[in-house]
C-alpha cells in the first residue's frame, strides 16, 4: 500500500483528504505544520506528499525545498496545494513551480482531480 503524507494545516481539508485518500486504497500520515511535515517525512518515507503552500512556521515552499535539498536520496512526488492562486495565475505559477514540485491544485479541490494527478504520480494510473 502507498504511502501519501499529507501537510495541511486547516483540519476540516487534512481530514477530508485523509479520508478520501484512505477511501481510494492509500495509507495516509498527516501533519499540520511545515517543521512538523519535514519530521513526518523523515520519520514515515511518504511515496507521495501534498503540501498546503500555506503553512505556519514553515511554508510550503520551505518545506519542498528543504526536503529537496537533502543529500540522503530522491524526494518523492510532491502536489502542491493553494487557495491563494487563481486558476488563471495556474499556468505561470505551474512553470515556476516545476522545479519545486510535480503538481498543483488550486484550493476548493476537485476530489476527481485530485485522485487522478496521486494515481500518474504514483503509477497506478
Amino acid at each position: 500500500m502507498k504511502k501519501i503524507l499529507v501537510v495541511e494545516d486547516d483540519p476540516v481539508n487534512q481530514m477530508i483528504l485523509s479520508d478520501f485518500l484512505a477511501a481510494n486504497g492509500y495509507l495516509t500520515v498527516a501533519a499540520s505544520s511545515g517543521p512538523e511535515g519535514i519530521e513526518k517525512f523523515d520519520s514515515e518515507a511518504p511515496d507521495l506528499m501534498l503540501v498546503d503552500v500555506q503553512l505556519p512556521r514553515k511554508n510550503g515552499f520551505e518545506l519542498v525545498r528543504e526536503i529537496k535539498s537533502r543529500p540522503n536520496g530522491k524526494a518523492p512526488p510532491i502536489l502542491l496545494m493553494s487557495a491563494v492562486y487563481s486558476d488563471r495565475d495556474q499556468s505561470s505559477r505551474t512553470i515556476q513551480l516545476g522545479a519545486l514540485a510535480d503538481g498543483y491544485l488550486s484550493k476548493p479541490f476537485d476530489l476527481v482531480q485530485l485522485l487522478a494527478q496521486v494515481r500518474q504520480l504514483l503509477g497506478d494510473a
